[in-house]
């Protein structure tokens, strides 16, 4: 799998925002997004995940632009953490990882769909908490959740959005390990705004 932008532009308005933005990743590699607030990398996540749509240039991955694929297909290639949540609505935190699986599904999930929930809630040390409802949550454990919503899909590229922002140093470093490691051992791509 490659991502590839050339010549991304975005604008608010008449407010530019992203301009002549190009970039290649490669599987197993992490690109880390640094800039102040009110910078771009949020708005530059959302066009990458086709949530917003770029005034002009294109993104591909593995060579296909992303315009030319279905939302369902890009949701199994793509995972995206974002910057926060605002109003969650009553789930578990089980019940709520295992909505990344959406995108595989059929009419309900299977034994092997959970397993996989399983196994991402224990690789971010939080198999404690699953059958919690979400909002009783920190925000760090929240943001440790929308992580493995993320991480189940088994995308190809992960995007994530501040994903550290509400974690405390420990944890900050614990899940840039985590992400690390993952892409490392999955071949996956991930792009993290800082």
């Amino acid at each position: 799998m490659k991502l590839k932008l050339k010549d991304v532009e975005f604008s608010y308005a008449s407010t530019p925002i992203l301009e002549n933005i190009c970039m290649e990743l490669a599987p197993a590699e992490v690109l880390g997004i640094v800039g102040p607030n009110g910078a771009g990398k949020s708005t530059l996540l959302r066009c990458i995940d086709k949530i917003l749509k770029p005034q002009r240039g294109s993104i591909l991955l593995d060579g296909r632009d992303i315009n030319e694929m279905r939302l369902m297909e890009l949701a199994k290639r793509m995972g995206y953490v974002p910057q926060s949540t605002s109003q969650i609505f009553p789930a578990t935190v089980f019940d709520t990882v295992l909505m990344g699986r959406r995108p595989h599904l059929g009419w309900r999930s299977s034994e092997k769909d959970e397993e996989k929930v399983l196994d991402v809630l224990q690789m971010l040390n939080i198999e404690n908490l699953a059958m919690r409802d979400i909002n009783e949550l920190s925000g760090g454990q929240q943001q440790k959740v929308f992580i493995a919503r993320a991480l189940v899909q088994e995308p190809d590229v992960l995007l994530l959005d501040e994903p550290t922002s509400n974690l405390d140093i420990r944890h900050q470093l614990e899940v840039m390990e985590i992400i690390t490691s993952i892409v490392r051992e999955k071949k996956i791509s991930a792009i993290m705004a800082i």
